[in-house]
């Protein structure tokens, strides 16, 4: 029996634009557990709703009904300055497109998440430092992220998707413009959070990942809806 407790999803609907013209049915009684130390891949082709799935696992976006809980906490109904809260404190984000500030260094697009949280300088830096070691950027932490190799800009979000030693790192469509190789180092980076007791949830229709062994489980999506489960 799986562990409750982490996140759970509850006869989930999501629907944009309700009750007008482009009306769009994203995700129709999505139920689903995850359990603490997990690694979860979403995993179907674009249009399956996957995005809108992790948006809302997320706290980046609400149900239109059923129920999101976060540690038995049912987020839908919170106000949205306690779902920063959450956000903030429980998930890092890995975007497929890295969203990052590209006129910023890479130490201040680390840090970014970091500024909310009522750190001193001192504090801030020295976290910074800290995970900037942890990816070898170190030598890069002045450096335009514009002047980047792809592989150093991922490593760059990957940091700081964990500045706050987030407790989930959600991941969409994470090698979607990576070459062979850097999905590699990606897999490594991923395995080793894994390791680590990190809670991972990935979406992709790229096989590379979800046939990938640090993979626990294979939630298969089609039109909204979840049309299987495989334990990897």
């Amino acid at each position: 029996m799986m562990e409750a407790g982490l996140i759970q999803a509850e006869g989930v609907d999501k629907i944009y634009n309700r009750g007008k013209p482009d009306e769009i049915r994203a995700l129709t009684n999505v139920s689903l557990q995850i359990k603490p130390g997990e690694v979860v891949v979403l995993k179907g082709p674009s249009g399956s709703g996957k995005t809108s799935l992790l948006s809302l696992i997320g706290c980046m976006a609400r149900p239109t009904s059923g129920r999101v809980l976060v540690r038995d906490k049912d987020v839908a109904k919170l106000p949205e300055r306690f779902l920063t809260q959450i956000r903030r404190k429980t998930f890092g984000f890995i975007f497929q497109q890295f969203n990052l500030i590209r006129k910023a260094d890479v130490l201040e697009n680390i840090a970014l998440p970091l500024f909310p949280c009522n750190m001193t300088m001192a504090e801030t830096r020295e976290r910074a430092e800290a995970i900037l070691d942890r990816f070898g950027l170190s030598g890069k932490r002045n450096r335009k992220v514009h002047r980047l190799s792809g592989g150093e800009q991922q490593r760059v979000a990957i940091a700081r998707a964990l500045i706050n030693n987030p407790e989930v790192l959600i991941a969409d469509e994470p090698t979607a413009h990576l070459d062979r190789k850097l999905a590699e180092d990606l897999a490594e980076i991923l395995s080793a959070l894994h390791r680590d007791g990190k809670t991972v949830i990935i979406a992709t229709h790229d096989p590379f990942l979800y046939d990938h062994p640090f993979v626990d489980r294979i939630i298969v999506m089609q039109d909204g809806r979840i049309e299987g489960v495989i334990p990897s």
